[in-house]
């Protein structure tokens, strides 16, 4: 059976906002642990006429000349890019309460306290990037104490401005009541609202409130339209989802080849529900040619990022010796491994193949399913901690 992405390991802890906000953090985020946008987000207005003439016009003290100065060092435009001059002309602008500057020196800054500092000066002022991105900070205890109910008082500021990034994730606090009451219509709205400004993880969510009903009438076809949105901005959730829908017909004409190369985009950005159903498409000639190998490949994969239907499926394979080199010993520890997991079936496969191996193959297969087991923890924490989680039920679901 096809795998959605709800039933992969990064999911296993936390909910949809749990998601959300690590979703969104790591494909919105640059190195200063920003909110997407511009590096630094300063007013350009306008940069007819020479550098010369603004730079003398900052030197006179006029501040939105002072900003944009520092926006053009900053960028290289009309001027070699220079850092130190472009946090010099920011400073001097965000000591006469210039929200703008205070914002991009924020941006600017590696240090957490610092930069929530010039981001609360920033969205005091109503700055509307400041305000989602102080919301950020407090949702992730970054510079600031965790507080989600301060993070949805800085998100509805900002999102109240238009703000699509703090939209989706307000929205997504008041879907899961994280710091603010439920309010799932008012959740559904914000996220629509995003979606139709174009976040590709507000599209992918909305297709979440359509495939599982929430808030909305369910409705499949809906669910797809969004999906594809959002995939075919390069989001890789998202095109995971959507590569199932259209294998399995969800909302749309089946289609398993196009279904496939949706996957196979999803998979090669280290998607592990993808790479676990690409895997099971190759195995059985569904949408592309039947080749064992490449199965094995994408099985592999998927089991090594901690999907428990590939870990079973990885372990059968072992035991058949299809794609791979028959190996019972490996066969059982990726038994055993998937039955730590929970995976259905495992343990009695698990069992079944122990009673035909010697004493000493069951003890290297128990060592070889340690050594499996940390490996994928390891894995598993690496994605959560880098903000990868999928969406809760109701996205279409796992091939095993």
């Amino acid at each position: 059976m096809l795998q959605s992405n709800h039933c992969a390991p990064r999911c296993r802890r936390g909910g949809v906002f749990a998601l959300a906000i690590l979703a969104l953090a790591a494909c919105n985020a640059n190195e200063s642990g920003e909110l997407h946008g511009e590096a630094v987000p300063a007013e350009r207005n306008s940069v007819d006429g020479d550098f010369g003439e603004r730079l003398a016009q900052a030197q006179r003290g006029d501040v939105d000349a002072q900003v944009l100065v520092a926006s053009m060092y900053f960028d290289g435009v009309g001027v070699v890019r220079n850092e130190v001059e472009a946090r010099h002309w920011f400073a001097t602008a965000a000591k006469r309460d210039d929200a703008r500057a205070q914002y991009a020196l924020g941006v600017m800054t590696q240090d957490r306290i610092e930069r929530a500092n010039w981001y609360r000066l920033a969205a005091t002022q109503g700055h509307a990037r400041a305000a989602a991105a102080l919301g950020h900070a407090h949702l992730r205890g970054e510079g600031v104490a965790q507080d989600a109910g301060e993070s949805a008082r800085w998100f509805r500021l900002a999102a109240d401005q238009g703000q699509a990034e703090a939209q989706f994730l307000l929205g997504m606090q008041l879907a899961e009541g994280r710091g603010v009451t439920v309010d799932v219509p008012e959740a559904v709205r914000l996220v629509r609202i995003a979606a139709e400004q174009g976040l590709p993880q507000a599209q992918r969510m909305l297709s979440n409130f359509y495939a599982r009903g929430r808030g909305v009438p369910q409705d499949t076809a809906e669910a797809a339209q969004w999906s594809r949105r959002a995939a075919e901005q390069g989001l890789p959730e998202a095109q995971s989802e959507f590569g199932l829908m259209l294998v399995q017909g969800l909302g749309v004409e089946a289609d398993a080849t196009e279904g496939a190369v949706w996957l196979r985009r999803a998979a090669e950005s280290d998607v592990a529900v993808a790479q676990s159903n690409l895997g099971l498409l190759y195995l059985q000639g569904q949408g592309v040619p039947q080749d064992d190998a490449i199965a094995a490949h994408w099985t592999q994969r998927a089991a090594e990022n901690g999907v428990g239907a590939a870990q079973n499926r990885l372990g059968k394979m072992y035991e058949r010796g299809r794609g791979v080199a028959r190996d019972e010993v490996r066969a059982l520890a990726w038994y055993s491994v998937a039955d730590a997991s929970g995976e259905s079936g495992a343990h009695e496969r698990r069992e079944m193949l122990a009673r035909r191996l010697t004493p000493e193959d069951i003890a290297a297969a128990a060592e070889f399913a340690r050594r499996i087991a940390a490996d994928v923890a390891r894995t598993v924490s690496d994605t959560v901690r880098n903000g990868f989680r999928e969406l809760g039920p109701g996205t279409p679901g796992p091939l095993r």
